[in-house]
């Protein structure tokens, strides 16, 4: 009978250092990411998790349309689309509104947001792509006019 009385102990005892040993591994992973050196002092290799990974797909869009909107667009959208693409070199991500080439190193996401279908004023007709650095800052976005037929 005491037998009986003990296996739940053990168990819960068993379960409780489990998950002490996960929450351990948690806490020392708190630094997400890492910045490699080389001998000239730039930032090489950025090592780790990006930011922008661990926002969720409403925080994304909320930051892009913040964006658009501190500088002036007027924006309505029907659908998004939002990607995260790996650069480890200096690669030209795209070019702002005056033509100037923006080069990024690193992982950024593009966020595409579809103007409506028959949107209500004419205005309303762009398509936004915001582009964001792996920190979750924007580095850009660029303006595409969709023409009904």
């Amino acid at each position: 009978m005491a037998t009986l009385r003990c296996k739940p102990l053990i168990m819960l005892s068993l379960i409780s250092l489990v998950l002490a040993g996960c929450s351990s591994h948690l806490a020392s992973t708190d630094n997400v990411s890492s910045v490699l050196k080389n001998a000239d002092g730039d930032a090489e290799v950025q090592e780790g998790h990006s930011a922008v990974l661990f926002m969720t797909d409403l925080e994304i869009i909320k930051r892009a349309t913040d964006h658009l909107k501190k500088h002036g667009e007027k924006v309505a959208f029907e659908e998004t689309e939002i990607s995260v693409h790996k650069s480890e070199k200096k690669a030209l991500i795209f070019y702002d509104a005056s033509g100037k080439a923006v080069i990024h190193k690193g992982d950024y996401m593009s966020i595409v947001l579809y103007p409506p279908q028959k949107p209500s004023n004419r205005e309303y007709s762009k398509c936004f792509t915001v582009y964001l650095d792996q920190n979750g800052n924007t580095l850009g976005y660029t303006i595409q006019t969709i023409n009904e037929d």
